[in-house]
């Protein structure tokens, strides 16, 4: 049994707000995301957790157990982190804030079992903008964005290149790649896919993002993929998340044959501030792309704001 610890949060902030509503509000996540997520730690620990009273959630014999739990862990971790942070604040780790998809399918697994195993690091998913914010304060050592913004005190150096894909259910028919056949779909949508269907749209059909129909919107890739295979509609993601992922035979992937449609890693320094682990990590990211992209392609990049 594999239970994820963001589910066990959303399990007790459900609990401690009185309702999806609520929970998702404090989460700053949709209603929708919420509810995926109870159901998912529901599915792997075979009972239900909550009964419905008066239009609101209540832990049921087995929620109030599981929520205990979650309580008692949550001091666990904040002693350890305790106990932890003289020793990891002496081991200066390198600090990295990477856009979530990146961040996780790339720079993850270098860390992970790649080659810099060994290497200690912190490493946080936000918001583009947040990633700028987090290096220009030095919070972050390096960063990684899709987009090169003039900054006097930032460097942006291109890394990498990411492809992404428009994937469909498998169970329909495949979509035709034609702006007026994918105005009819719905999509499924995340934390700062604007940028990945607006690149997307640009060099697989020529034309700027339309208004499309989004059916749900959530955080993580990984809810997506789950959506477009069950049926719910159509999206566009990096496809390095489709290898990282468990494989799965209920969504295709939609390519332009021509061309592989691309955008820009960009690596953010601090003019001012350096660590000795960016060039090794900067060296493992080229050598990574090096081996996903051939030479000849090397000018099929885009850039944008995401």
């Amino acid at each position: 049994m594999n239970v994820e610890l963001r589910y066990l949060h959303a399990f007790r902030t459900v609990c401690e707000a009185g309702g999806l509503r609520a929970a998702a509000a404090v989460m700053h996540r949709t209603e929708q995301s919420v509810s995926y997520q109870l159901r998912r730690l529901e599915e792997s620990l075979g009972m239900p957790l909550f009964e419905r009273r008066g239009g609101r959630l209540q832990p049921n014999a087995a929620g109030l157990r599981l929520l205990d739990f979650c309580r008692g862990m949550q001091h666990d971790w904040e002693r350890l982190h305790d106990e932890m942070r003289d020793a990891t604040l002496a081991a200066d780790p390198l600090r990295i804030s990477a856009v979530s998809g990146y961040g996780r399918y790339v720079v993850l697994p270098l860390f992970r079992d790649g080659p810099l195993a060994n290497m200690p690091i912190r490493l946080h998913y936000p918001t583009a903008e947040g990633v700028l914010r987090n290096v220009e304060s030095g919070d972050s050592h390096l960063g990684f964005v899709y987009v090169r913004q003039p900054h006097a005190k930032l460097q942006h150096i291109p890394v990498d290149r990411e492809e992404i894909v428009l994937i469909a259910p498998a169970s329909q028919v495949p979509p035709v790649l034609d702006a007026a056949s994918l105005l009819n779909e719905s999509f499924i949508t995340y934390d700062e896919s604007d940028f990945v269907f607006a690149t997307w749209f640009k060099q697989a059909l020529g034309i700027d993002l339309p208004q499309l129909s989004a059916t749900a919107h959530f955080e993580e890739l990984e809810e997506v993929l789950a959506w477009v295979a069950a049926g719910r509609g159509l999206s566009i993601v990096p496809a390095i998340c489709l290898l990282e992922s468990p494989p799965s035979n209920d969504y295709v992937v939609v390519r332009k044959p021509d061309a592989p449609c691309l955008n820009t890693i960009y690596a953010v320094l601090h003019r001012g501030h350096t660590h000795p682990s960016i060039e090794p990590t900067l060296l493992a990211l080229r050598v990574a792309a090096a081996d996903r992209f051939q030479p000849d392609d090397s000018e099929a990049t885009s850039e944008g704001s995401r």
